[in-house]
């Protein structure tokens, strides 16, 4: 099976934004802290938040953490972006 260049930028986007929304439901249930599930997902979705809290001026301790609601926007119009100039 073969996949095409927009495939593999579909399948990347939608993998870091599943990622992202399993953050926030993990964010308000009780999952264990130092389960390897939950570090892995810390891990590979903190590099893509970071820059998210740093213009926001959020701390990882503040009420409401907006970062991820406003990655996910981001991240879905650089999708909409690189498909559209690999199709032109």
């Amino acid at each position: 099976m073969f996949y095409t260049l927009s495939d593999i930028i579909i399948i990347f986007f939608k993998s870091v934004e599943v990622l992202i929304v399993l953050r926030i439901l993990m964010s308000w249930m009780p999952f264990s802290r130092g389960s390897d599930f939950v570090n892995f997902v810390r891990d590979f979705t903190d590099p893509v938040l970071k820059p998210f809290r740093v213009v926001l001026h959020m701390s990882p301790s503040a009420g409401i953490d907006l970062s991820p609601i406003i990655a996910l926007f981001v991240l879905s119009q650089i999708e909409i972006l690189a498909l559209n100039l690999i199709r032109l």
